[in-house]
Order: structure tokens, then C-alpha cells, then sequence
């Protein structure tokens, strides 16, 4: 009893300073009342609940909280002003959140007036495991096993800790993706390629189409990362038909957005194969491992070149294999059966010289890239003579970096009417490992939930 005690003595130190108080526990029956699973549970209910207070102006004194631990399980005690709504309604707040949570019956939101009186609904709760009688009820006649309805809620805490974890990991990844994309896109000014104040070498594009093309991809971001975190066969190569199909809807997309423009098909795959990578990692890691997560995309891509190149005839079916047929050049399958060499050899290293992102980087970065890929999108419009002048003139450029030399590049692509799409689909893989580390080590992943 002392440990409640001490919780009534809490909140009528509020009330005597005359101020309502609110606080949050957990039903766990038997004791210890808290572990491992109990306290991260704990933590994303209290983390919704500060939400909930917020949108419905509920001002909480952050500074007077009280969260402990003690011999009745994890608590939360703060004292709160809102003017606006009475005790009755800020009650109906508490029960509603209870109710539409998900494991609302393992949790206890409780109001004191500024008397220090509970203020109760005179509702009873429902026994959360048998879900038929009252729980007063159902604890006045001993009606459960204490090991089984510990049993079932620590399994029921955990499923829902674990799929909170991976909610918040996926959506903080597709974000950082979504922004990888749009800092390649936004890049201005880029040779031969679509930026906020030219076409490049396209006609039939412009930074408005990428913008509409993005927004219409993105959506399936999330759904990437989730099938790589429930993927467990021990055969990756067996994940490609799902990152394609997945792939193929983002593709159809992005066709309705742009009026049949192929804009990024190419980001589609290497994204959709990072995404996918990064989930995969995640549901065995907690933070961004760069040698496993190159591990894991080689995996996949496994032999990829040898079993879709390898036996091609003509007529080619798209200009990667086309390419292929006629020159030998491996694409974006190359690039992803490696482990995305070029990204992590070339690339990266430009961006890991800066502690912030900006234009000057990840223009260095996009020549870096240019200067060593083999990109098949200027061998579709030219040749291999016309590709290897570009990536010297990329080479001469990123050595003594200037506005002469580039403007060199940008001049070149225009004469020759050549774009650099696959460099580009590179840099927008590339910002977005560099981003996923830079998160890692500056606010980690381990944090997010």
C-alpha cells in the first residue's frame, strides 16, 4: 500500500497548490508489475497520451511531471489547466483514448480535481482477457490464471511494441527517401537533366512532372519497408518478385501522373530495392549497418545480370537490355548486383566530406558518379565514344571543381542532346544512404520509439 499512498500523496500536493492533476498506469496483474516490454509499452502510451493533451489544449506542466517506477509498475503524474472544458469532458478525453487504443484495457488515464478527488465516469471496464465481465468482477473472483493473464498481456504489449517500432521506423525511412528524391530533383543547375529552372535534354518533362511523378510514387515507400521487414526466407533473391511487383504499382502510378512519361523508372527499382533492404535490416537491427545493408541488396540482386541479360535476343523490351545487347553495359542491374559500387565508391565519399547537405555537395557527389558509371541512359542517345567524352569532361570538372568546368558539362550534354538519368537515380540513392547515416549518428534509430 505504500507505493499508492505515496501516488494519493502526489496528487494532493498538487491540489493543495490548487491545480487539477492527471496520470497514467497499467493494469498488470501478479507481480513484478513492470519489465522490459511493460516500460517501452508504457512509454508509447504516455508518448500518445502528451498528443492527445496537446491537440485538445490541454496544457500540462511539463516541469512539476512525475514519471517513476515503483512497486505498483510505471506511472505518469502531472498536474494541468484547461480553461476551456470542464472535468466532465477532459474525463471523456481520458475514457476515449483508453477506448480507442488498441490494448486500451490494460490502460489506467485517471483525473483528480483541485480537491484531490478522483473525478471516475462510474463506468465499469471490461476484464481485458476474458473481455465478458466486469474486471472488478473478474478480480474479486480470482476467474484468472495470474501466470496466464500475465502471459497475455506481456505478448499482447510486445506484438504491439514491435509493430509501433516498425511504424515509426518505416515512416521516419520513407521520409528520408521522399527527401533524398526531391534534393536530387530540386538540384539546380544539373547537365542534360530536369532541374527547378530547365528541361535539360528532355522535351517532354519538367521539374513540375517530377514533383507530381514523386508525390504519386511515394505512397508505396512504406509498403517496401514493410515486406522487408516480414520477409524471412533465407533466399533474398526470392524478395525481387515482391519488391517488382510492388515496383510495378509505383510504375503505373507515376505513368497516370506524368500522362504516360517514364520519369523514374529507374529510381523505382534502385529505391525500391533499398527501401526493401533497409527493412530487412531493421527487423533484426536497430541501427543502420552499411556493410549489411550492401549485404543484403547483393543478396537480392543475386546472378541477376546472367539470368535476365544473359540469354537476351532481340528485340529488346526496354533500354537497359537494349543497351545491353549492343554494347555490354550492365545498367542498374549491375549497379545493384554489386551492392551499388559506384554509389558507395564514388558517390558517398563526396557526401561524407560535409556535415550538411547542400547544393555544392551534391553536385561534386553527381560528378563523382557521372565520372565513373556507365550510364545507359546517354548510350540509348549516343554512343560509348560520346560516354566516355562525358565522364571526362565530369572527371576534369570534379578535380578542379569551378563554374567553368561544369558549365563545360552542362554545355556538353545540351550539344549532344545526352541526360544523365541513371547518375542521377545514383545521386538520389546515394543522399539517401547518406542520410539514413547521418540520422544514425546524429539522433539514432535506436531513439525513434
Amino acid at each position: 500500500m505504500e507505493a499508492r499512498d505515496q501516488r494519493a500523496l502526489l496528487k494532493n500536493e498538487i491540489a493543495k497548490r490548487g491545480l487539477c492533476s492527471l496520470s497514467l498506469s497499467l493494469n498488470v496483474p501478479g507481480f513484478p508489475k513492470s519489465n522490459s516490454t511493460v516500460k517501452a509499452f508504457f512509454s508509447s502510451c504516455l508518448r500518445d497520451l502528451k498528443y492527445t493533451l496537446k491537440a485538445s489544449c490541454i496544457d500540462i506542466k511539463a516541469d512539476k511531471a512525475i514519471e517513476d517506477c515503483d512497486r505498483t509498475g510505471d506511472f505518469f503524474i502531472v498536474p494541468f489547466t484547461a480553461v476551456h472544458l470542464s472535468l466532465t469532458g477532459i474525463k471523456q478525453i481520458f475514457e476515449d483514448f483508453e477506448e480507442k487504443h488498441p490494448l486500451g484495457r490494460f490502460i489506467d488515464v485517471d483525473l483528480n480535481d483541485r480537491q484531490g478527488n478522483s473525478v471516475s465516469s462510474g463506468k465499469s471496464k471490461l476484464c481485458f482477457f476474458c473481455r465478458e465481465k466486469p474486471a472488478i468482477e473478474c478480480r474479486r473472483e480470482n476467474a484468472h490464471d495470474f501466470d496466464a493473464l500475465r502471459s497475455y498481456m506481456f505478448s499482447e504489449m510486445a506484438v504491439y511494441c514491435l509493430k509501433q517500432k516498425e511504424e515509426l521506423i518505416s515512416k521516419k525511412i520513407s521520409s528520408l527517401a521522399l527527401k533524398a528524391i526531391l534534393a536530387e530533383i530540386s538540384l539546380t543547375p544539373k547537365p542534360g537533366l530536369v532541374d527547378k529552372f530547365s528541361c535539360g535534354s528532355h522535351a517532354d518533362m519538367n521539374y513540375q512532372t517530377f514533383l507530381n511523378s514523386t508525390a504519386a510514387i511515394a505512397p508505396l515507400f512504406g509498403e517496401l519497408i514493410h515486406e522487408g521487414f516480414i520477409f524471412t526466407r533465407d533466399d533474398l533473391t526470392r524478395a525481387l518478385p515482391v519488391i517488382r511487383n510492388i515496383g510495378l504499382r509505383m510504375e503505373a502510378s507515376m505513368y497516370k501522373a506524368t500522362q504516360n512519361v517514364n520519369t523514374q523508372k529507374g529510381i523505382i527499382f534502385l529505391m525500391g530495392i533499398s527501401l526493401f533492404a533497409c527493412g530487412k535490416l531493421f527487423s533484426q537491427n536497430d541501427y543502420f549497418a552499411i556493410e549489411e545493408f550492401r549485404a543484403i541488396i547483393k543478396s537480392i540482386c543475386k546472378d541477376l545480370v546472367s539470368k535476365e541479360l544473359g540469354g537476351l535476343t532481340h528485340p529488346a523490351k526496354s533500354h537497359g537490355e537494349n543497351i545491353f545487347l549492343k554494347y555490354g553495359y550492365l545498367g542498374a542491374r549491375g549497379e545493384a548486383e554489386s551492392g551499388f559500387s559506384v554509389v558507395f565508391d564514388y558517390g558517398l565519399p563526396q557526401l561524407m566530406a560535409t556535415a550538411e547537405l547542400n547544393d555544392e555537395a551534391m553536385t561534386r557527389c553527381l560528378l563523382a558518379l557521372a565520372a565513373n558509371n556507365d550510364d545507359t541512359n546517354i548510350l540509348y542517345r549516343s554512343n560509348p565514344e560520346v560516354l566516355n567524352r562525358f565522364k571526362g569532361f565530369c572527371d576534369k570538372a570534379l578535380k578542379n571543381f569551378n563554374e567553368a568546368n561544369y558549365s563545360e558539362v552542362i554545355d556538353f550534354c545540351k550539344n549532344e542532346n545526352i541526360s544523365p538519368g541513371g547518375s542521377a537515380d545514383l545521386l538520389a540513392v546515394t543522399i539517401f544512404v547518406w542520410l539514413m547515416i547521418n540520422f544514425d549518428q546524429q539522433t539514432g534509430f535506436t531513439h525513434i520509439f
